[in-house]
């Protein structure tokens, strides 16, 4: 009997993008480096295997997602993240909406009208303080789904969001901006591509984040250097506003601001 080994070409794919195009790092070698520095040694060869679709186990996985901020659920599975389901497509006006008391940004079972499309939902991401839209609730079988309306599709080339803004056409959404405090850099009204699988802080830049507490907000995340535990310094590129800092796991991270489409 012969032991055939199980190929996931597409998984393999994802761990090249990972290393390519999140870590920038030329070769299988630098990242094979990388995670014999921040954890148990790895051989060139087995980056290869990896980027081959080759068996990989969960604890290599793991370490990849830590040191790219990426999900491990996307990685490894290509399954949205875990944070609350959408509905499938349908019209929304045909149905009551419920409170606030679920707040999720995930884009699971939503099927756009147009092939390629990704989603705006129904929030808006304060440069100040934001808002949260009404969420929807649809009979499904014995229970039912809720999430986010769908108030928009945009129709961007998958090539030009997988290769020149660097995130992952499954998992992105648009989120609108309201308020002022990140002017000049993004003014109300603007529209921002946030990738939900870049839900970790792992460099500094723009994020879409949530205290547990009040709305979501667009901020600017900065490390703040050697803080153990990690703290960030949350800031406004509004100058008339000041910076304040917290401890990194205080914050939820819905996703990265990756692109940002604004009216001039």
């Amino acid at each position: 009997m012969t032991n055939t080994r199980k190929i996931d070409e597409d998984r393999g794919q994802r761990i090249k993008e990972v290393r390519t195009d999140i870590l920038k790092l030329k070769s299988q070698e630098e990242l094979a480096q990388l995670l014999s520095t921040h954890g148990r040694p790895v051989t060139r060869g087995a980056v290869g295997n990896w980027e081959r679709g080759a068996e990989v186990s969960i604890e290599s996985l793991s370490a990849l997602c830590k040191l790219a901020g990426v999900n491990l659920d996307w990685l490894a599975f290509n399954r949205p993240p875990k944070m609350g389901n959408l509905v499938s497509s349908f019209d929304p006006d045909q149905h009551e909406p419920i409170g606030h008391e679920i707040e999720n940004y995930s884009r699971e079972s939503w099927k756009p009208a147009v092939n390629g499309a990704i989603p705006e939902l129904d929030v808006r991401l304060g440069a100040g303080s934001g808002t949260v839209g009404d969420l929807i609730n649809v009979p499904v079988s014995n229970g039912t789904v809720s999430g986010h309306k769908i108030v928009a599709e945009w129709l961007l080339p998958e090539d030009y969001l997988r290769h020149e803004i660097k995130v992952s056409p499954s998992q992105t959404v648009v989120f609108e901006v309201i308020g002022d405090s990140m002017q000049p850099s993004f003014q109300p009204g603007d529209r921002v591509l946030i990738d939900l699988s870049q839900n970790h802080f792992s460099v500094d830049a723009v994020y879409a984040i949530s205290d547990g507490y009040a709305e979501p907000q667009i901020k600017r995340l900065q490390r703040i250097p050697f803080s153990n535990p990690t703290e960030v310094r949350i800031i406004s590129d509004n100058p008339a506003l000041e910076s304040f800092t917290v401890a990194l796991d205080r914050l939820t991270i819905i996703g990265r601001v990756c692109g940002h489409i604004a009216r001039k």
